[in-house]
């Protein structure tokens, strides 16, 4: 440990971290460009400048690193002085172009200005600035030279994050700009985290440019609903346009890191794309109608109470591990109440080491909590459902969050929409239209990850909190209420649930690994739920 002070405080930190580091354990914020905790130090942009007692010359907190006695000063006039001649120096060149600039609003290079700039300018001729091409790097990125400062934090995000190095620089002084290597666009699988960890305008998404400014939009911190790795993710809601307009990562050293990849970037435009679901209906003849909630879930529950009485053998409910904990739970409960047995749920696995720590090969975002809550997800089971459905000896099915025509090879689609065509009655709960949608006597519009409260649980079992960006389009309700309401219908005292806490709090009750588990404790980063064996 290392004792130092820092604009005359006191403070003793862990050996190994840097001034700017330190400073940040007592909310000191030293501005920087280039410095990067997840990157190497370059110490380039010079922004970071301060004043070490004993140094003649002022130095970069970002390559300083701490040690005992140190005494820093980073408001003193000396400090202050380099810093705004950093700054300074750094718009010598830079475009006059905030208003039309995608980063505008949240641009650290527009921020320091007003914090740490000098408020003016020396040069007061007009001045002509040069103008050069703005140019793609990959299909998703485009690069402004014009804005770039070359902090290279893009550079050395390839070379030391993702290993695939496709960009480097070229030209010195001002004609140094960022390139890409011959034949190697920036198209990795996590090449978007460039976008983030630009520091100016230079970088820029090509699917939304120019579309609108940040401070009209509402965030909300969530977690990707993509893969079973759960990473944590603050989604850009437009709410005068009614949609999602951007994924960013959010920072979890436990899950994450800093990172998330392409497809949780970009993969909410087909989450809550175009064909939705939007109001409950009923199978009328060849077609459907829409029909009020009511009417829906009294027709579900009343044939599904039928076909039961005739042969509780003969019905099955279908869910899939890309509900919450909460909605797994009711599902679960509705088996129970309905005298419905043969519940099945379709799960991923980790079957290979995950790609850049954080891409993982189970598709499913709580493969893990349908585990825990001791649900059959035996790709057997499922495998015999489908079986049955094909043999023609099932009469019902519920299906929740399934595309059936998923699981069947494309020379059994065929057989199975003649299947499921002849089955007495099929209920769809979803949230996209899907082939088995498309075949339902009863559809029940659900909400996308996006839309819903609840909590996953990842493939490390860490428990999350999903929270709601943008609210179900049309008539759809959260999966959890859906859900409630029909299972009030077949046991009314068991589903009076008013929120997904209150679910939880219940399989805090009946899952010993969950006993822990509350909204409270989960918090912004999740928590791990307690291992079985401490939990027994």
């Amino acid at each position: 440990m290392a004792k130092l002070t820092i604009d005359g405080r006191e403070i003793e930190v862990e050996d190994g971290l840097n001034i700017i580091q330190a400073a940040a354990r007592l909310d000191i914020e030293i501005p920087h460009f280039c410095y990067h905790p997840a990157l190497s130090i370059v110490a380039q942009c010079r922004q970071c400048l301060v004043e070490v007692e004993g140094v003649p010359k002022v130095m970069p907190a970002c390559s300083t690193f701490v040690r005992d006695g140190l005494n820093i000063k980073t408001d003193s006039e000396k400090a202050v002085k380099a810093q705004r001649a950093t700054v300074e120096f750094t718009l010598i060149n830079h475009p006059l172009d905030c208003p039309i600039c995608d980063k505008g609003g949240e641009c650290p290079l527009q921020l320091t200005t007003f914090k740490h700039g000098p408020g003016y300018s020396r040069f007061e001729e007009p001045e002509e600035k040069r103008v050069r091409k703005k140019y793609p790097l990959g299909e998703r990125i485009m690069y402004d030279p014009n804005r770039c400062i070359m902090c290279t934090r893009c550079v050395r995000f390839t070379d030391e994050v993702t290993g695939t190095g496709e960009l480097g620089y070229q030209g010195r002084g001002f004609k140094k700009k960022i390139v890409v290597f011959p034949g190697s666009p920036l198209d990795n699988e996590l090449a978007g985290n460039v976008i983030d960890l630009c520091p100016v305008g230079a970088l820029l998404s090509r699917d939304s440019l120019h579309e609108e400014r940040v401070w009209y939009w509402k965030f909300t911190d969530t977690v990707c609903s993509l893969c079973s790795n759960g990473c944590n993710i603050t989604v850009g809601v437009d709410p005068r346009r009614g949609r999602i307009s951007r994924v960013r990562p959010r920072v979890n050293p436990e899950v994450n890191g800093f990172w998330i990849c392409d497809t949780g970037r970009y993969g909410f435009k087909d989450a809550p794309g175009q064909r939705r679901l939007m109001e409950p209906l009923l199978r009328v003849g060849e077609g459907f109608e829409p029909r009020t909630w009511q009417e829906v879930l009294e027709a579900t529950h009343t044939r599904l109470e039928a076909l039961r009485r005739e042969d509780p053998g003969s019905v099955a409910i279908v869910g899939s591990a890309l509900m919450t904990n909460e909605e797994l739970y009711l599902l679960q409960k509705i088996s129970i109440a309905s005298g419905i047995p043969n519940l099945v749920v379709r799960t991923g696995t980790l079957d290979a080491e995950k790609k850049f720590g954080i891409i993982s090969t189970d598709p499913f975002p709580n493969s893990a909590g349908a585990r825990d809550l001791g649900l059959n997800d035996d790709i057997d089971a499922l495998a015999s459902v489908i079986e049955d459905v094909l043999e023609g000896k099932l009469s019902g099915l519920y299906v929740a969050g399934v595309d059936l025509f998923d699981l069947v090879p494309e020379e059994a689609k065929a057989k199975l929409r003649e299947s499921l065509v002849k089955l007495r009655f099929l209920a769809v709960q979803d949230f996209r239209v899907t082939e088995t949608t498309k075949l339902a006597a009863a559809v029940l519009p659900g909400a996308s990850p996006y839309e819903k409260e609840g909590t996953f649980t990842n493939d490390e079992g860490r428990v999350q909190k999903l929270n709601i960006a943008i609210p179900p389009p049309g008539d759809s309700k959260p999966d959890w209420e859906i859900l409630t309401l029909l299972g009030t219908r077949f046991r009314d005292g068991g589903f009076k649930h008013s929120s997904p806490s209150e679910i939880a709090e219940e399989i805090a009750k009946q899952i010993p690994s969950y006993s822990n588990i509350s909204y409270e404790k989960i918090g912004s980063l999740g928590m791990m739920r307690e291992d079985e064996h401490t939990a027994s």
